[in-house]
């Protein structure tokens, strides 16, 4: 008797059985339900979701906030379920950055495995290529087809971004999902959001969305309209399993109009404030003695970063903390989602008077003579937001909203314990390598160095936090005559 589990050996000989035809639903390549979804699809003036049904194949029109299609039982379940077998015995990559977190395979172009080759090879095949231009009204590009499988395991994601990528003379075009995952549940998360964009062409938030659903094949073209998420999989068990890809077409000869970014996302740094305060009424006296200063410049000068905790003295922590939580209810949220999502809060004297006046101490020469005490650094203009990162909230790396280079200044309001697998952690990396990361800890001062090449981003807070990132956030800008 064979040791193998039985569950096991059956997923086995399903991998490696004879693969059958991919068994396209032909009742899609019907002439009548071509015209009737290409019409709806095409018709710029569509306002309202639009079912499309002939002959038995039924499909959707999400018409808002831009055309995304959807066909229901596309395929033979019997040939994507032993798809998917095959695909569970590759190798899987953990993906993780700014903008996402999910495991995939590698491209599956020169993949040999039965099931994934007829795959292939019918989505790149004329048949289907001339199927996805009839229904979109799209120009495509035979031979140019990209394929992959993702796996969104409890909290992975995909943050906002529009797929707007050029390849030589050919771009993306159509962004295809094929789902693979049964009975799944909205409540599972791991829904295609779809954003909508204000009057300057940035996203706002998610208007629609797209429910994985075993064997139906999800698309829509891509550009500067497209912003969309995979939002994060809450399930505590289940894995959102799709293989996902783009069809290429010749590149746009027009030139497609620019987003403006707000300027709340980019703070310009002011003059440091010329105000009278004796530092020891806010900073835990240690930190004040010249020895200890010492000792963490010399820390600073050979890492570039260190963390003072129990920075600020403890009545002063605890009087700020308590102010600053009565300051969410008037909070703005930050934006736009493809650069950031996170609370903003403005504390006046009125409704906050021991953080108003610790905020104008931080932003002063004071303060400034400090920082460098510790850093060595001469320092000249300061840019400050007290925030709150929630669930579901980031900051990405966007080539038009980078930090200038200097000094991150950080004091965390946060919980005395903070969670690392909550996500909420400030990343420091220069090209594909990870530097540094800060995690968040209350009354802790995080300083770090950052020179040209260096990015930063705040880890996106997932549904297992406990508790919210509270901070003031200051960057100060050295003086830069010589």
């Amino acid at each position: 008797m064979s040791d193998v589990p039985p569950e096991k050996r059956a997923r086995t000989e399903a991998a490696v059985d004879v693969a059958k035809p991919v068994q396209f639903n032909r009742g899609f390549l019907d002439e009548q339900f071509i015209s009737k979804f290409r019409t709806a699809f095409t018709n710029e003036e569509l306002a309202q979701h639009t079912n499309v049904e002939s002959n038995g194949c039924r499909a959707e029109i999400m018409a808002q906030p831009f055309h995304t299609g959807r066909l229901h039982s596309v395929f033979s379940a019997e040939f994507l379920r032993a798809l998917r077998c095959e695909l569970a015995g590759l190798t899987w990559h953990e993906r993780a950055n700014d903008l996402y977190a999910f495991h995939q395979t590698d491209d599956l172009a020169l993949n040999t495995n039965t099931h994934i080759r007829a795959l292939r090879t019918y989505l790149a095949g004329d048949e289907f290529v001339a199927f996805m231009e009839q229904i979109t009204g799209v120009q495509l590009t035979r031979g140019h087809l990209d394929l992959a499988a993702q796996r969104y395991k409890p909290t992975n994601h995909l943050l906002c971004h529009d797929d707007d990528v050029q390849r030589g003379k050919l771009t993306r075009k159509i962004a295809y999902i094929i789902y693979l995952t049964e009975d799944w549940a909205p409540g599972d998360g791991g829904a295609l959001g779809l954003f909508a964009q204000d009057d300057c062409g940035n996203p706002t938030e998610v208007v629609a969305r797209l429910v994985p659903e075993f064997n139906s094949l999800g698309f829509f073209l891509t550009g500067h309209s497209s912003y969309h998420t995979v939002e994060e999989v809450t399930s505590d068990d289940r894995e959102r399993w799709s293989v996902t890809g783009w069809f290429y077409g010749p590149a746009d000869t027009y030139d497609m109009p620019s987003s403006d970014l707000p300027q709340s996302v980019m703070l310009e740094p002011m003059p440091l404030l010329e105000h009278t305060c004796d530092p020891a009424r806010w900073i835990n006296a240690d930190y004040l003695k010249p020895q200890t200063q010492a000792q963490i410049q010399d820390s600073f000068v050979e890492q570039s970063s260190t963390e003072l905790r129990d920075f600020l003295r403890a009545d002063v922590f605890t009087t700020v903390q308590s102010e600053v939580a009565a300051l969410w209810a008037s909070s703005t949220e930050q934006g736009p989602a493809h650069v950031c999502k996170y609370l903003k809060a403005h504390a006046t004297h009125e409704a906050a008077p021991v953080t108003h006046e610790l905020l104008q101490f931080l932003q002063s020469t004071q303060f400034a003579h400090v920082l460098s005490s510790v850093t060595s650094l001469d320092l000249v203009r300061a840019s400050q937001q007290v925030r709150r990162f929630d669930r579901g909230h980031y900051t990405l790396v966007h080539d038009q909203a980078l930090d200038p280079t200097g000094l991150d200044v950080v004091l965390s309001l946060s919980p005395a314990e903070w969670i690392d697998t909550w996500g909420g952690s400030t990343h420091y990396v220069a090209d594909a390598d990870e530097l540094l990361s800060v995690s968040p800890q209350a009354n802790s001062l995080s300083l770090v160095m950052r020179d040209d090449g260096t990015l930063r981003f705040v880890k996106y807070v997932n549904h297992t936090a406990q508790e919210s990132r509270q901070e003031i956030s200051m960057l100060f800008i050295e003086d830069c005559e010589e």
